[in-house]
């Protein structure tokens, strides 16, 4: 094995090693990421059962509120979303059949 003037090895050793500290920083970075993430998964977790036990914990409703609740929820509802969707769609085709017409007549 013959050696360059700086005394690193000229034979592909040199950048055989620094091709392998590259990977194990990569490796290194990923791990860290993971660990992150495990963590933060870890503390929704622990939220979502807090909030859990806390709804658990409150008292129940009362048959009368429960039965006013789903009256109201059985009503179904027109959201202003869903009325101006109709209210477009029901234009275009208006504006769609005056343009077939139009062609029909002349």
């Amino acid at each position: 094995m013959t050696a360059s003037p700086d005394g690193m090895p000229s034979d592909g050793t040199a950048s055989m090693l620094i091709i392998l500290a590259r990977l194990e920083g990569k490796v290194d970075v990923v791990t860290a990421q993971h660990g992150a993430q495990l963590g933060e998964h870890a503390r929704r977790l622990d939220d979502v059962e807090l909030r859990l036990r806390a709804q658990e914990s409150r008292p129940p409703t009362p048959p009368e509120t429960d039965a006013r609740l789903r009256a109201v929820e059985s009503r179904p509802v027109v959201t202003p979303r869903a009325m101006w969707a109709g209210v477009g769609t029901l234009g275009a085709l208006i504006i769609g059949a005056v343009g077939v017409l139009d062609k029909l007549i002349n």
